[in-house]
């Protein structure tokens, strides 16, 4: 049974309950009043009866001497038999006079000296009775009327009261059905909201409208399905990029592996002279000190996600001549001059971290730059940042491959990448230093014009160490 039809019949239920229970008590309380003033009328009736026929009698036995008093009792009986009044007159146990029905039984009416009033009903008709002593010589008069219109008032009651009840249920039922399933309606978007959540439609959200518990609930149910959602993306992107990289470091593999294995076999069954000899060795070692380079470079990789590094002070003039002597054979190799500038005189950071982070961004330049041109190594205030530049003006980053130049195995130039000694992990470690000393990457480029790479560290986390 759905929430809103256990609500229907709850409500329903007590209301209808407490209502009759009310209402029955009304009607009881009003039979009571009635009944209390058709008593009033009986006993005022009784009096009036007994004061004027124990006159009569007192006359008539004063008069007469006699004790016949059924004559008389009978002609003043008929005055008040035309109103439906009947008489009983007892002289002790005996019936002095009668004009009412008889009937076997207990008549508390005629039990000691005290009036009563009782009612009985005779062949289904309902009759008020009321007797005592009379104030003459010790009679005994009992007084008996139809109440038959206090039976129909009651029955009237009843009946109006269950039309009431059954109009008032058909209404309640029809108002309760209408307002519950108007304000169950969030209820029912936020479930059919789940269902397609559950479906996979992470991109539905539930309609809020309202500031009560159940808006809440929505608002609340959204921010969870965003979570989810951004979960679910992060593991999404997370997977595709752990595929990639996969992909990609087979590949890496895959191509010095058989050259290695070629060059082996050939030097094994080939008849070759000693210059194809020496020419596969030396491919041999060319293949090996790659593979060399990609096994470093990947561990470099993965100690760079689990590290925590301790930000130590830096001078930014030692770390620039370090980057320049190491990486001075490749400068002269194509004679390329590193102009250095430094108007930020320190940084915080892991002193080799940081070394690794601008010597990849150096060689990067070196690949990319033609011979005879200049690099540029910079440091300077940006409030608030503390920035350091590496600026070439070589072939430049296309638009499109900006955003995932960082990426581990991603080249630019995949048909020059092995030409230049690249396997794509260069960036993708300096992003990872980057990422540990809290300092965000910024890659400007044109094409065939220049590379800026920024690297901002943080002015106030340098100025608390």
């Amino acid at each position: 049974m759905k929430f809103w039809q256990k609500t229907y019949l709850c409500v329903l239920m007590v209301f209808l309950i407490a209502f009759d229970i009310g209402a029955y008590a009304l009607l009881q309380k009003s039979y009571q009043l009635n009944e209390q003033m058709d008593m009033s009328r009986g006993v005022s009736e009784y009096e009036s009866i007994d004061n004027s026929l124990s006159y009569i009698l007192q006359v008539f036995s004063s008069s007469t001497g006699s004790t016949a008093y059924g004559a008389v009792i009978s002609g003043f009986a008929d005055n008040y038999f035309a109103e439906g009044i009947l008489m009983e007159v007892y002289e002790g146990e005996r019936l002095v006079f009668s004009n009412a029905y008889q009937f076997e039984g207990t008549r508390e009416e005629l039990q000691g000296e005290q009036r009563e009033t009782v009612y009985r009903k005779l062949d289904g008709k309902l009759w008020i009775f009321v007797g005592g002593s009379m104030e003459f010589n010790g009679l005994k008069l009992v007084i008996s009327r139809s109440s038959a219109y206090l039976q129909d008032y009651y029955d009237n009651l009843i009946s109006y009261f269950i039309t009431l009840s059954v109009v008032i249920s058909v209404v309640l039922s029809s108002v309760l059905i209408l307002l519950l399933f108007r304000l169950t309606a969030p209820i029912r978007n936020l479930n059919k909201g789940v269902r397609d959540i559950a479906a996979g439609a992470y991109h539905q959200r539930v309609k809020v409208s309202g500031s009560d518990e159940i808006a809440e609930l929505a608002r609340d149910f959204n921010k969870m399905v965003d979570a989810v959602s951004t979960n679910i993306e992060t593991m999404q992107k997370a997977n595709e990029d752990k595929e990639t990289f996969i992909n990609s470091l087979t590949h890496e593999l895959k191509t010095p592996i058989t050259a290695i294995k070629g060059y082996s076999q050939f030097l094994n069954y080939a008849n070759s002279t000693e210059e194809d000899r020496r020419m596969a060795v030396d491919y041999i070692h060319e293949h090996v000190a790659r593979l060399d380079l990609l096994s470093g470079k990947l561990m470099e990789l993965l100690y760079l996600k689990n590290e925590e590094i301790t930000l130590q002070s830096v001078e930014v003039e030692a770390l620039f001549a370090y980057v320049e002597q190491m990486e001075q054979h490749a400068l002269q190799a194509k004679q390329i001059k590193l102009v250095k500038e430094c108007q930020a005189e320190r940084i915080y950071g892991d002193p080799v971290l940081l070394q690794t982070l601008f010597m990849n961004l150096v060689e990067n330049s070196i690949k990319a730059s033609p011979d005879g041109s200049t690099i540029h190594l910079k440091s300077s205030f940006r409030d608030p940042h503390v920035v350091i530049e590496v600026t070439d003006y070589g072939k430049g980053i296309p638009d499109k491959d900006i955003e995932k130049i960082t990426e581990a195995f991603y080249v630019v130039d995949k048909s020059r990448s092995k030409e230049l000694g690249g396997i794509g992990l260069g960036l993708s470690i300096c992003s990872q230093i980057a990422r540990l000393h809290h300092a965000p990457i910024h890659i400007e480029s044109k094409e065939h014009e220049y590379t800026k790479v920024s690297v901002l560290f943080t002015a106030s986390l340098q100025l608390e160490h």
